[in-house]
């Protein structure tokens, strides 16, 4: 017995007395800055936006709105512009066609003088 005992306890000794290779450890260099947003925000709650940011999506949307009449009505005033131009052109084509259909009337009623001169 008592040689089982010393050979387990050279056994405990050997094996506990190895040396490991001590390994090491290289830290890593981290950023002080996280590369993501870490402002805890509650997306969950009700009101989870805050009052500012809001009242400029309200703002901007209203804008936005405003924006888009301003368009319409932009779009509106040159279809007008437009339209009475066009009348105006037709109005002043008629004039035309009028004032030569006269000129063309009174021309076959009158004939045409030709004055020649006579050389001394």
């Amino acid at each position: 017995m008592r040689s089982t005992s010393i050979i387990i306890i050279l056994l405990l000794f050997i094996s506990c007395g190895k040396e490991t290779a001590k390994q090491k450890v290289i830290p890593q260099e981290t950023n002080s800055v996280p590369p993501y947003d870490t402002i805890a925000i509650d997306s969950f709650s009700q009101g989870a936006t805050s009052v500012d940011i809001a009242r400029k999506i309200k703002i901007s949307s209203l804008k936005y709105q405003d924006s888009l009449k301003q368009i319409k009505m932009k779009n509106e005033e040159e279809q007008l512009l437009k339209t009475a131009k066009e009348e105006k052109l037709n109005a002043e084509k008629k004039v035309a066609e009028a004032i030569k259909k006269t000129d063309l009337g009174k021309s076959k009623e009158k004939p045409q003088v030709t004055q020649e001169t006579v050389n001394p």
